[in-house]
């Protein structure tokens, strides 16, 4: 229901009508996208909610809990259609680019496809945006939604070293793919990559900016 504030005199009286949340069985069954095979133990998730600040908080938010199984060896599973919210189901796998897809009440059964990744071996490089000088200690790692899901099982995080280089990584053709760094007394700096672009064994500069005496 919509109020005005300029309607509402502090004696009229409104009825307000509420419908009990129904839940409805959906079958979901998870596939490998160019064999069609099953996939076992892949991570099943169904939401009510498009953004969480972080895991955990749907009571605080208002929103029904997170619903999160895993599909057995014929790649099946089950999840309920919550009334009253928008449904999105969301399935990952490590080595596997993560699927998600609004469902409905009506749909008896959803069949999920998932990619298989690619990977290649990168290394980062952090050094300073003004001096051009390395900058040791800065964690550079796969930079996640804020949707409330547990983290992203392909994901990875590694810390630059004296030198200003982080261990060799396999960066996968992730969809989106960017990166964020972390470190005390540096703005957090997010950088997009082209999967496609990248060579194996190449050695990416990422630059971060010190933050000034006020910030």
């Amino acid at each position: 229901m919509m109020l005005r504030f300029d309607d509402l005199d502090g004696k009229a009286k409104r009825t307000m009508e509420m419908a009990q949340v129904k839940y409805v069985p959906i079958s979901v069954k998870v596939v490998d996208q160019s064999t069609g095979s099953p996939i076992e133990d892949a991570d099943v998730l169904a939401t009510t909610f498009l953004y969480l600040p972080m895991p955990g908080l749907e009571d605080r938010w208002g929103f029904p809990d997170l619903q999160n199984f895993r599909s057995d060896t014929d790649g099946r599973t089950g999840v309920k259609h919550v009334s009253g919210f928008r449904n999105v189901i969301t399935v990952r796998k490590p080595g596997y680019q993560e699927a998600r897809q609004d469902f409905l009440a009506s749909q008896s059964e959803l069949v999920l496809q998932l990619r298989r990744l690619q990977a290649k071996s990168i290394q980062f490089k952090t050094m300073n945006s003004e001096s051009k000088e390395v900058v040791g200690n800065v964690v550079v790692r796969l930079c996640e939604q804020r949707n409330g899901l547990p983290p992203d099982p392909n994901g990875f995080a590694v810390v630059s070293d004296a030198s200003g280089f982080t261990p060799p990584i396999p960066i996968q053709n992730l969809m989106p793919l960017s990166v964020e760094t972390e470190r005390a007394g540096y703005h957090r700096f997010t950088l997009g990559l082209d999967w496609r672009t990248l060579k194996d064994g190449e050695i990416i500069k990422v630059y971060v900016r010190k933050k000034g005496w006020f910030e």
